[in-house]
């Protein structure tokens, strides 16, 4: 009778234990990161050194990791949903405490790389036990090598102590760093991650130094900080500011990557697991003898995968080996720079079980955990993509309210008169504790008191010591940037005679905030001396990454031609305007030429005759384009070559950071109007055909969209030309237009800069229809006609969130459409033939000048 009572309470575990190995051989090549080496996947990582020069990399951002998920989503033979998706990145790139071996070097066979860190086994669990699924149809091939291993490198967390070299200029301006910070509000906040005032004081630092003319000292220029190999370390040296792996940065704090996507994970696929079952499962299960009194608690995966799985490392690696048996989290950083950030240094050499990367990282993952169920149910086909974006915004999740900036206040929620957090990281840290080869042998209870304290001291962090930027929005000049997203074309000419290191950042700088994804911007990098292709036009930012470093710009003739850039930028348009007319595009994007000449860099006297009348012709062929100058040195020098030199010229400043520099720059890309086109012209401005032409466009709550249409295409006689939009969403728009005014709004409707203007603005229910078949009436020449200004303008609020096309940002976009009606074609064709005469002899004598 006991044998039979002792079997009954013995089979349900063995049963567990079979159906887990079980579950294991199934799932051996699916979930091969959970061994404890580097598995064949991210050997590709690893088996060379060319990915341990930080500098090989992508840069480790919020945007760099949406800009990835995103080409994944938009892989036409993945079939996937937003759960599928964010495990499958856990399953395939995430391995957790990964340590380089000290002192064996790199040879055939042997990689000096595993996961030997003290947190691989709590990532072990998690993904073997809480987070099921696998990475069998990921489409690998859809992400380069250099991708697919920064990706790894951004959701994989390790600390790395070794002894850099680099600690005797990086350390003490950390030290300094700390002293100084100050908790900060986003001023010049651009909606949907852009413009944010988070430079960290490193990058500033750095910027005073060159402005006084000093190097940096060691072996490494600019932020290249560490070693490129084997570092000169023993266990027994720690660096003073080691470097933390697997974070990102966000305008909201640096964040553990890792924690953010279990989250996603395990809020779509929500387990609570019994702690006796888990302990079942567990490599040392001490026989059972002494089951903590937590036993009959359950495990929620959501908890275990977030901040409860942070805590519990905290309670069994750190708090037995105080004397005090007091947890300590937290440990700040700071980055080499906020525009490519490679480098995040820590400002302590102890106590990194609970970073504040991690607490940041799993607060907001365990956030949306909690609410994505809910979200879910509003917007079925939401993509991961689309839920980060909107999360580190200010506009926040759907009509939520919860973001990025808002954590705090989510954590008090959480915490605030419940003890899920403290039973969850006990409960957890038992499990834990089965999984790790500790120095000490931990008794139940005392378990569960080393996990009161950890919960304890991350009630009291995070409200006093997180140092997080707050959600305030800059009233600023510039205000009226932070309601528009960018959506353009812009073709970037760069010197090639400026040092990579010193132009880098203020060129990428510009390129991350103007919206670059495959449904708004794009770009093209252009050498400025002959007009070679740096990289192809492309709507992926990571191609500029990966196109552009110092290798690739030495590879170009240094110089600035001005007549090449002209010829260049006019055959690029042309391409582009005849690629609208195939695709019978209305435009809906600015068309932009930036201009990036080397500080010395001049237009001879010749040069400037001859693109004086080249622009002339550019401007009747190309009305839409805009030139922008950037650069340093006497500005004025470009001033005849822009149509506004108050607007279009901008100082380079190296000696400050890329944000103050860049910032304006970004300001005056952003507030150009898109284009309204006659598709049908395309760049001959001929067309046999007439009609309609139509062209969906988004809006986000409170956005605004403005566009320009140039005279060109309603010049002339010609009854019907139309310019209609029609909301496709319900919401009613608020639609102002203006001849005169380049951003009509409702606000400056009455009173524009203290005088009356022409803006009218009404609300639309069914539709708008504003004729244009008369708007020239009056003018002889085209260049007498005043172009034709529009804006929609979204409610602040908007109850829909069935946005589904791909080109959808967010759920919660409003959709309307734009219609042309029989517009024109028309471009001064009487004075082409003139101005092509002149171009001609002006090329001519600048020929025999030279």
């Amino acid at each position: 009778m006991v044998e039979a009572n002792v079997l009954r309470n013995v089979a349900p575990l063995l049963l567990i234990t079979v159906a887990f190995l079980c579950c294991s051989i199934g799932n051996t090549s699916a979930q091969e990161n959970i061994m404890p080496q580097i598995p064949p996947s991210l050997e590709e990582c690893y088996n060379t050194s060319y990915f341990m020069n930080r500098q090989n990399r992508l840069p480790a951002t919020i945007d760099t990791l949406i800009s990835l998920i995103e080409k994944v989503e938009n892989t036409a033979t993945y079939v996937h949903d937003i759960r599928t998706l964010s495990v499958a990145l856990l399953q395939r790139f995430r391995q957790d405490g990964i340590q380089r071996a000290y002192g064996v070097a790199e040879s055939p066979g042997v990689i000096p790389y595993s996961p030997t860190g003290f947190q691989f086994p709590k990532f072990r669990i998690l993904l073997s036990r809480l987070i099921p699924g696998n990475a069998f149809t990921f489409p690998n091939s859809t992400l380069t090598r250099e991708e697919r291993c920064s990706l790894h490198f951004m959701l994989s967390s390790s600390i790395d102590m070794r002894v850099r070299g680099d600690e005797g200029s990086v350390c003490s301006r950390l030290s300094q760093y700390r002293s100084q910070r100050l908790r900060r509000s986003a001023n010049n906040l651009q909606r949907n991650n852009e413009l944010i005032g988070d430079v960290e004081m490193l990058e500033s630092w750095n910027a005073k130094a060159q402005k006084r003319g000093l190097k940096q000292k060691g072996a490494y220029s600019d932020y290249d900080w560490g070693w490129t190999n084997t570092g000169s370390s023993n266990n027994n040296q720690v660096s003073q500011c080691p470097v933390e792996n697997g974070v990102i940065w966000t305008p909201w704090g640096t964040v553990s990557a890792g924690a953010l996507l279990a989250g996603v994970a395990t809020g779509l696929q929500q387990q609570s697991v019994q702690l006796r079952t888990l302990l079942a499962l567990s490599s040392r299960n001490n026989g059972y003898t002494n089951l903590p009194q937590t036993a009959t608690v359950s495990v929620d995966n959501r908890w275990a995968a977030t901040l409860a799985g942070d805590l519990a490392e905290v309670a069994l690696v750190q708090v037995p080996f105080t004397t005090t048996e007091t947890a300590s989290v937290g440990a700040n950083g700071a980055w080499n720079s906020t525009v490519m950030p490679k480098w995040y240094f820590l400002m302590q050499r102890q106590n990194f079980e609970m970073t504040d990367a991690e607490i940041r990282g799993g607060l907001d993952g365990l956030i949306i955990a909690m609410n994505i169920a809910s979200w879910r149910s509003q917007a079925s086909s939401m993509k991961l993509s689309q839920l980060l974006r909107m999360y580190y915004s200010t506009n926040g999740v759907l009509n939520s309210g919860i973001m990025a900036c808002n954590r705090k206040s989510y954590f008090n929620n959480l915490v605030q008169n419940d003890q899920t957090m403290v039973a969850q990281t006990s409960a957890f840290a038992q499990v834990l504790d089965r999984e790790m080869q500790l120095g000490v042998t931990l008794s139940a209870t005392s378990i569960a008191q080393f996990a009161q304290s950890a919960a304890s001291a991350l009630e009291t962090y995070v409200p006093n010591s997180l140092n997080d930027v707050t959600c305030s929005v800059s009233s600023s000049a510039n205000g009226i940037s932070n309601v528009i997203t960018p959506m353009t074309n812009i073709y970037v000419f760069l010197d090639t005679t400026w040092q990579y290191s010193t132009i880098v950042d203020y060129v990428n700088y510009i390129l991350q905030r103007i919206n670059v994804n495959p449904y708004a911007s794009s770009l093209t990098l252009i050498a400025a001396n002959d007009g070679s292709i740096i990289v192809n036009t492309t709507n992926n930012i990571n191609d500029l990454y990966q196109g552009w470093n110092v290798t690739t710009q030495a590879q170009y003739t240094q110089g600035f031609s001005l007549p090449t850039v002209l010829q260049t930028v006019q055959n690029l348009t042309q391409t582009y305007m005849n690629a609208e007319k195939t695709n019978s595009t209305v435009g809906g994007r600015s068309l932009i030429a930036l201009m990036i000449p080397y500080s010395t860099a001049q237009v001879s006297s010749s040069d400037s005759t001859y693109s004086t009348t080249q622009l002339q012709f550019i401007y009747e062929q190309i009305p839409d384009l805009h030139f922008i100058y950037y650069t340093s040195g006497q500005i004025n020098r470009f001033a005849t070559f822009v149509r506004n030199p108050s607007q279009d010229l901008f100082t380079l400043n190296s000696g400050s950071t890329a944000a103050s520099s860049s910032a304006p720059v970004v300001s005056r890309i952003i507030q150009i109007p898109r284009t309204l086109i006659n598709p049908r012209c395309g760049s001959n401005w001929y067309t046999p055909s007439w009609g309609t032409d139509q062209l969906a466009q988004y809006l986000y709550p409170n956005g605004t969209n403005f566009y320009r249409m140039v005279p060109n295409y309603f010049y002339g006689t010609g009854s019907g030309r139309t310019v209609s939009i029609q909301s496709t969403s319900g919401t009613q728009f608020i639609i102002c237009t203006s001849r005169y005014v380049t951003l009509p709004t409702q606000n400056n409707a009455t009173n524009y800069n203290g005088a009356s203007s022409d803006i009218t603005c009404t609300t639309i229910g069914s539709g708008f229809t504003y004729d244009l078949s008369s708007a020239c009436n009056g003018y002889s020449y085209i260049s007498q006609c005043p172009p034709f200004y529009l804006s929609v303008q979204a409610p602040t609020t908007m109850s829909s969130v069935s946005c589904t096309d791909n080109a959808c940002q967010a759920p919660n976009q409003a959709r309307y459409v734009i219609s042309v009606t029989n517009m024109g074609c028309y471009s001064g064709v009487a004075g082409l033939f003139a101005s092509f005469v002149t171009i001609v002899l002006a090329y001519f004598l600048r020929e025999v000048l030279q």
